[in-house]
């Protein structure tokens, strides 16, 4: 039952990191001039949510053969993108709300660069988490 709450969350926070990168897309390419500030508070607590749930069923899921997956290197790969998304959270927490005050041609290349960044770290490693965790399977 564990294993399916698990991958349910992984669904849910897929369809949210999804969605909210679709806004942040769309803003980028200046098809939203400003994304909602309402909107964006939401969308980073749903993600962070969704993360939060993430680690505490892959937590749970971790206790039941502690030996096994601090063995497997797919695993402690994981946990690396895992702790980069944790940090990278609170980049983009206060990042994603330049979104809501400026649009995307306002911004000087200086501005646009941590966001950039921000989500680019924010892709790979929510990708290249889930891609370990089916080595896992």
């Amino acid at each position: 039952m564990l294993t399916v709450f698990h991958v349910l969350t992984i669904l849910f926070a897929g369809a949210v990191v999804f969605y909210s990168d679709e806004q942040g897309f769309m803003y980028l390419r200046g098809r939203r001039t400003l994304l909602s500030a309402k909107k964006v508070e939401w969308l980073h607590a749903l993600v962070g949510l969704a993360l939060a749930l993430l680690i505490l069923t892959g937590g749970l899921l971790f206790m039941r053969a502690p030996s096994f997956y601090l063995a497997n290197t797919a695993f402690l790969v994981k946990m690396g993108f895992v702790f980069a998304l944790l940090v990278n959270g609170f980049f983009i927490d206060r990042l994603s709300k330049i979104a809501s005050q400026k649009s995307w041609a306002e911004l000087s290349k200086r501005e646009r660069i941590p966001l950039l960044v921000s989500g680019a770290i924010s892709g790979v490693c929510w990708l290249g988490a889930f891609a370990c965790g089916l080595l896992l399977g």
